[in-house]
């Protein structure tokens, strides 16, 4: 092969890998966004049981409550963490109430809270049980949706039995069955008036237009939707650091990193199109948080970036 023919190959070679590695698109803004909810509703009044769980490892605790659940749940129970080798959980969880109207006006709330009024351990048998109750709701427990209540205890291997009472306003309720062994103090104990809702997930969007700024299929009169919008935008506005958003030459791009200790931090870290212009892909990065900062909670972080007008599909890509 002539070198005139070697020089044309190779110049050919690197315009293709070019084309293939993408034009970079410019960000023309970014912000983080600190809107999205770490959780889902759960359902009210909809379960056809209570639902009662023995939790013996950081893999159950995060199938019961989300992968969140070791920093919020240990947090609740006032200790730094959860030595599943040496404790464990036990939790009641009622979501078949339904939500009754108070006077005065109120939210309507569940009647009835839950609670683990006694556990007792025999050995002998290998039995665990944990006795609980329906109880009258609490002043300061506010609204219950999916009444909780779950207690810490010494580990142990044996079957463990729930046995429900009768609500603790009822006549005669006072009287307990007798102690089989030995009972058990628990180590900690916490309420949730809402459950162990799902943990919301990761999120990816794009706003090209105001139409889109909020939910298409809500329904109301066109003044209350368009004051929704104006929020809506607003709140992008803040975010992005920018004076407006001029929906007919740019749009808004969105990305989450789902549920993740408090303190980390998503970044829309470049964007590409392909050499056709059909395709936009964001690449982004999870940065976990400072060292000398640890979690003390659970957030749901996510960054907005504005960019041109672009009508071709969009991925995304996480770089680890």
């Amino acid at each position: 092969m002539s070198r005139a023919a070697w020089v044309t190959l190779i110049l050919f070679a690197a315009s293709a890998a070019t084309a293939d590695e993408g034009r970079p698109v410019k960000i023309l803004a970014r912000g983080p966004w600190p809107y999205l909810p770490t959780h889902n509703s759960a359902g009210i009044g909809t379960d056809r049981a209570p639902i009662a769980r023995v939790i013996r490892s950081d893999a159950e605790l995060a199938k019961a409550a989300g992968s969140g659940a070791r920093i919020t749940v240990a947090k609740a129970l006032k200790r730094d963490a959860i030595d599943f080798t040496k404790q464990m959980i036990l939790a009641v969880e009622d979501g078949t109430q339904p939500l009754v109207g108070v006077s005065g006006g109120g939210p309507p709330s569940a009647l009835y809270a839950v609670s683990i009024v006694r556990i007792d351990r025999d050995d002998a048998a290998k039995t665990m049980t944990a006795y609980w109750r329906r109880v009258p709701r609490g002043k300061d427990q506010g609204v219950l949706t999916r009444p909780l209540e779950a207690v810490l205890v010494d580990r142990f291997d044996g079957q463990v039995k729930f046995d429900r009472l009768p609500p603790a306003d009822q006549p005669g309720a006072k009287k307990l069955p007798p102690v089989a062994g030995n009972e058990v103090k628990p180590v900690a104990r916490a309420f949730w008036p809402d459950g162990w809702p799902p943990e919301a997930p990761r999120k990816e969007w794009v706003v090209r237009s105001e139409a889109e700024l909020i939910d298409p299929r809500l329904r109301a009169p066109e003044p209350v939707l368009e004051k929704l919008r104006a929020e809506a935008k607003a709140r992008y506005v803040k975010a992005l650091k920018v004076p407006d958003i001029d929906f007919t030459k740019q749009m808004v791009v969105g990305v989450s990193g789902g549920v993740q200790p408090a303190g980390e931090r998503v970044e829309v870290a470049r964007v590409e199109a392909d050499a056709a212009g059909k395709t936009l892909t964001v690449f982004w990065k999870l940065h976990p948080p400072p060292k000398d900062k640890p979690a003390d909670g659970i957030a749901h972080p996510a960054e907005v970036v504005l960019l041109d007008q672009f009508a071709g599909q969009i991925k995304y890509e996480e770089e680890k």
